[in-house]
């Protein structure tokens, strides 16, 4: 359910900054008149969707790995090899939750608006900071999980 719900927000942040963008072209080059604030939209929109994706990835897995040796640290540690990588995701996403939290924390104190459309950013890091503990909501899942998704290139994911 979360999983989803994140990939359709992501997914509408994408749309939303396509239509942001051809909409801008179109009214700079024919109209020559662009949209107010459309670059700082698009750039808002970026960042909530670079988070949507984050329970996903946590969950399913699919974080980025360095493939040089991982075939070799599967097939001779498989379980260390799990072990660290479920480690290191948790302490990656703890650190990203805990950046975000500090920055909300700051905030709350010091309130700041985005330069052009003078949105509160209050908002947008609160979104970041949600979606961020989501991501590690779903590597906690991930690592609970008895079906373990199997890594990239693992022996179990070619059966």
């Amino acid at each position: 359910m979360i999983r989803k719900v994140t990939v359709v927000l992501g997914a509408l942040c994408l749309v939303a900054m396509i239509l942001v963008t051809c909409a801008e072209v179109v009214m700079r080059y024919f109209f020559a008149h662009p949209i107010f604030g459309s670059a700082e939209m698009t750039q808002l929109l970026f960042g909530v969707l670079a988070f949507c994706g984050f329970f996903a990835v946590g969950r399913d897995r699919g974080h980025v790995n360095v493939s040089l040796f991982e075939p070799f640290l599967l097939k001779r540690f498989n379980r260390g090899y799990r072990a660290i990588f479920d480690v290191m995701s948790l302490i990656g996403s703890g650190a990203i939750v805990g950046i975000l939290g500090w920055r909300l924390w700051d905030l709350t104190e010091y309130p700041e608006t985005t330069v052009v459309l003078r949105v509160p950013m209050i908002w947008i890091v609160a979104i970041m900071a949600l979606l961020a503990l989501l991501g590690g909501v779903g590597v906690l899942a991930s690592m609970r999980d008895e079906r373990r998704v199997p890594l990239p290139h693992s022996p179990q994911s070619f059966e």
